[in-house]
């Protein structure tokens, strides 16, 4: 039986280091894509934490500015003040004294306006907070996974190496014939399995019914024999 021969155990030995190859292969293949993914999780992320304080910054702003605006109307009521010391006629006091009740108005409105956006203040402080402290959470999940993929792509490159030589062994232990049907069937395939034992007269590889001309020859003749209809090596588990 071919699968007991010792060449073709060999050869299946070399099958199995190159599927496990091209595995690894396209693991590796894949990561940068994982990685971009995860970088750009992490920009939205950290992106995020200034999108939670922005209402907080906007109000912080605006207590500023309704700060300056305060003090401002308190100087100019100070100076009518002053002005009315200097007047000597009734209608320029009465007129002055308009003007300071004006302005004392807008500071009480805009005293009235601070005291909401303090309010608001406190609120967006904490809802920035929270937010932060989870956003936070999830960035260090995030670049936790950039991490382990990191470790993973430096893992690959070695296991890649490591079966590359070991690869390299496997051929010299196969036959040249042998090897040469293996390395033709490699070409036409796109991807493995390169060999694929027969199954209820199927081939497990392309699942499709092998003739009886295949299956004399791997039973009977016990020579190296292609599927017909997909082209891989195939033999019979016993």
């Amino acid at each position: 039986m071919l699968s007991n021969n010792a060449e073709f155990k060999n050869l299946l030995l070399l099958h199995s280091r190159d599927r496990r190859s091209k595995s690894l292969e396209n693991e590796l293949q894949n990561l940068p894509k994982a990685m971009a993914a995860l970088d750009h999780s992490i920009d939205i992320e950290k992106q995020s934490i200034a999108i939670a304080t922005t209402e907080l910054r906007t109000l912080e702003t605006r207590n500023k500015t309704l700060d300056g605006e305060i003090t401002s109307l308190g100087e100019q009521i100070v100076r009518q003040k002053n002005k009315q010391l200097e007047v000597k006629k009734n209608e320029e006091y009465q007129a002055l004294e308009n003007e300071i009740a004006n302005l004392a108005s807008k500071v009480n409105e805009k005293e009235d306006e601070q005291i909401e956006v303090l309010i608001k203040i406190d609120d967006a402080r904490q809802t920035a907070k929270i937010a932060e402290e989870k956003i936070t959470l999830r960035v260090i999940d995030l670049e936790k996974q950039r991490v382990e993929l990191d470790d993973r792509e430096n893992e690959l490159k070695q296991n890649i190496e490591e079966l590359s030589q070991e690869i390299s062994l496997s051929r010299q232990e196969v036959e040249m014939p042998m090897l040469e049907v293996y390395d033709r069937t490699k070409k036409i395939l796109t991807k493995p399995p390169y060999i694929a034992p027969i199954e209820d007269q199927k081939c497990s590889g392309c699942n499709l019914r092998v003739s009886n001309d295949v299956i004399s020859s791997v039973l009977v003749e016990q020579k190296l024999t292609q599927c017909d209809q997909c082209g891989r090596i195939v033999y019979v588990e016993r």
